[in-house]
């Protein structure tokens, strides 16, 4: 069955500082109603426009040739994969947390800088798969700051008799959500504070000793910067 994703443009209405260095954005979608029954935690695609641009402009895509093509290549949006952490059909509003951090991040940026009004593009699938296999108890989730929301969104769907370890990776003890964290399942929670996750984490020693104690059948979920992704995924 294919997959049909819905594209549209997005105005920011408001945001926090939920920690530190963790901002919420409230987003108003007046083309809201094709999401009605998209799941929270679904991957969502951010068209982010050029610095200093308030509009967007959402590339079209020639079947004929193959690309996606702008009327102003100059306008062209950066493209970047986030997950809504909450959807209100009612105000027309979606929530969306982004990890805010040093370094040249253009989703971070738009999402510290700009001001009610700006205008972003937003790409989501109107249905998904369930992402969770069934019949698992085990789970182990390994997340640094950016995959919190994913996390939290995956857990609050999973049973009682589930048992859910996750290792979060912050950048100071301020940022550490306890409460973030909500589900019916059994929840072990460990913090790992790391300043510059850039400059190394330990995040993938912690899982390698983490799987050792898991029972089989279990599932993991990663979520980190590459070169700890690819020693885990090698690893596994």
């Amino acid at each position: 069955m294919q997959i049909v994703a819905h594209r549209t443009v997005v105005k920011l209405v408001n945001k926090e500082y939920i920690t530190p260095n963790f901002l919420r954005v409230i987003l108003h979608c007046e083309d809201i109603e094709p999401y009605r029954d998209t799941p929270i935690g679904v991957n969502n695609k951010l068209f982010i426009p050029p610095n200093g641009a308030t509009t967007v402009a959402i590339p079209t895509f020639n079947a004929e040739k193959n690309i996606w093509e702008i009327a102003d290549e100059s306008q062209r949006p950066t493209i970047r994969t986030y997950t809504h952490r909450a959807i209100d059909l009612d105000k027309k509003e979606l929530t969306v947390d982004f990890a805010i951090h040093e370094g040249d991040s253009i989703a971070c940026n738009w999402a510290r800088d700009s001001q009610q009004g700006a205008e972003i593009g937003l790409a989501m699938k109107l249905k998904h798969r369930e992402t969770l296999p069934a019949g698992i108890k085990n789970f182990l989730f390994l997340s640094d700051m950016i995959g919190i929301p994913v996390v939290a969104s995956l857990i609050e769907s999973l049973p009682s008799e589930a048992h859910v370890q996750i290792i979060t990776e912050v950048l100071s003890d301020a940022d550490i959500l306890e409460d973030h964290y909500q589900s019916e399942a059994t929840l072990e929670l460990q913090w790992l504070v790391n300043p510059h996750p850039e400059d190394g984490s330990d995040l993938a020693p912690l899982a390698k000793a983490a799987w050792e104690k898991l029972t089989q059948p279990y599932f993991t979920h990663i979520t980190a910067e590459d070169s700890t992704v690819k020693t885990l995924r090698d690893f596994l």
